[in-house]
């Protein structure tokens, strides 16, 4: 288990915490909004990570945007970065994650540097 998965883990047992005592509605909200953006952030890093196996135009291009080599960290940054850094449109993080092409936006990253 890596360490998104445990970061996924503690909040899904905090928010199992909440619901038993039975906090606050919007604390729980939060709560359940924080677990589906970590959520969408660990698909997509894992979906993107898993392209780049493969391909090594993406491996090039996450080190040429100067996020190092192809680890599971540096593509989670470089996913985490990419997310924040889109205009939300009033969506959620992990709506806006679960809408974006990450290893598309990769490559285009290498046909810009061109």
């Amino acid at each position: 288990m890596d360490e998104y998965q445990l970061e996924i883990q503690s909040v899904q047992q905090a928010l199992a915490r909440l619901r038993s005592q039975e906090a606050a509605a919007d604390l729980i909200d939060e709560y359940e909004a924080e677990l589906r953006n970590l959520k969408a952030l660990y698909r997509a890093t894992v979906e993107t990570f898993s392209a780049g196996e493969d391909d090594r135009r993406m491996r090039d291009a996450l080190t040429l945007l100067g996020f190092g080599g192809w680890t599971l960290a540096n593509v989670y940054a470089f996913v985490y970065d990419l997310s924040v850094d889109i205009e939300p449109d009033g969506r959620e993080l992990a709506a806006v994650v679960d809408d974006t092409d990450f290893a598309g936006s990769l490559l285009e990253a290498l046909d810009e540097d061109r």
